[in-house]
C-alpha cells in the first residue's frame, strides 16, 4: 500500500480526527476517541497473559527505570493494527534506542476472545522485523479479560467500539508512552512515528535515565506541539542557548584582554 493509501486508510478505519481543546483528542464518532489524560497513572494491578500463557501484572514491567511504550491493538485485525504495529517498532528501531536498555514495551489486545497464540504470532512476526528474538522479554505482546481492558483502556482515554456486521473493532492508531511510575508521559498518534520524536518522547518519559547526554540536551531545544501532535524546536530554548554562547565569548574575551594588560604592564615594570 503507498503512504496516501496508508493515510487514506487510517482515515477511513480509525475515522478523522478533530483536534480539540486541552489536548483533547475527538472523533466524529462519541464512541470511538481518544481523550488524553497526560499525568494520570495507569492500572499497575492489570492482571495480563503473555504470549507464553504466563500471567503477569502491569505493576512487572514499570519501576525498572525506563519509560514503556503500551499499545492497544488486536492481534486479528485485518490491518489497521498490524500497520500500528510495524510504524512503533519500525520507529523504534530507527530512533536507535534498545529494548531493555532504554525502554520496555507492553502490547495489549482489546479483543477479550484472542489468545496467547494469537499473541505469539503477532509478536514472532514483529521482532523479526525489529530484529530481535521473538522470545524477548523486553516486549510483552499480551492478552485480558474484558474487566481488565476496560480499566487499562479507561486509564488512557482510550475509547473504541465492536461493530458486530464488519466483526472488528473501531479505534484510534495511537501509542501511549508511560514513565517507570506508570504516568502516562505521552500519546503518539497514526501508523508512522517520526524516529525523532519516537526517541525525544522515551527521552522525556526517562527523565534523563535514558538516552545519551547528547539526547537531553535536544530535548532542551525541542517542545511538544500538541497541534501538531510532534516535536519541534523551541525557540526560547535557542535563544538561552544564543545567550549562553554569547556570554561564554565575552568571558574568554576579557580574560584574554586581561591577560594581554597583564603582560603588558609586567613588561613596562621590566624596563622602567
Amino acid at each position: 500500500m503507498s503512504r496516501p493509501g496508508h493515510i487514506a486508510f487510517v482515515l477511513w478505519a480509525s475515522l478523522p480526527l478533530v483536534a480539540g481543546a486541552q489536548g483533547t483528542v475527538r472523533t466524529r464518532a462519541p464512541a470511538v476517541d481518544v481523550i488524553e489524560q497526560l499525568g494520570d497513572r495507569v492500572p499497575e494491578d492489570v492482571r495480563l497473559i503473555d504470549s507464553e500463557g504466563q500471567p503477569f501484572r502491569l505493576a512487572d514491567e514499570l519501576h525498572r527505570g525506563k519509560p514503556v511504550l503500551l499499545a492497544l491493538v488486536y492481534y486479528r485485525c485485518p490491518q489497521l493494527c498490524n500497520l500500528t504495529l510495524s510504524g512503533l517498532t519500525r520507529s523504534v528501531r530507527d530512533s536507535g534506542m534498545k529494548a531493555g536498555r532504554d525502554y520496555r514495551a507492553v502490547i495489549v489486545s482489546i479483543d477479550p476472545t484472542e489468545t496467547s497464540r494469537d499473541a505469539a504470532e503477532s509478536k514472532r512476526g514483529h521482532m523479526q522485523a525489529l530484529g530481535i528474538s521473538p522470545s524477548t522479554t523486553d516486549w510483552r505482546f499480551a492478552t485480558a479479560a474484558e474487566p481488565e481492558i476496560q480499566a487499562l483502556a479507561k486509564a488512557t482515554g482510550f475509547k473504541y467500539r465492536y461493530d458486530a456486521p464488519s466483526k472488528q473493532f473501531e479505534h484510534v492508531s495511537v501509542a501511549f508512552v508511560l514513565a517507570e511510575d506508570g504516568r502516562l508521559s505521552r500519546y503518539l498518534y497514526g501508523i508512522e512515528y517520526p524516529a525523532r520524536d519516537m526517541k525525544l518522547a522515551l527521552v522525556e518519559a526517562g527523565k534523563g535515565k535514558v538516552g545519551t547526554a547528547f539526547d537531553r540536551v535536544i530535548l532542551t531545544c525541542f517542545k511538544y506541539d500538541p497541534a501538531k501532535r510532534s516535536y519541534g524546536p523551541y525557540a526560547l530554548a535557542f535563544v538561552r542557548i544564543g545567550a549562553v554562547l554569547v556570554f561564554a565569548a565575552l568571558v574568554v574575551l576579557l580574560t584574554v584582554l586581561w591577560r594581554q594588560d597583564l603582560k603588558l604592564k609586567k613588561q613596562r615594570g621590566a624596563t622602567a
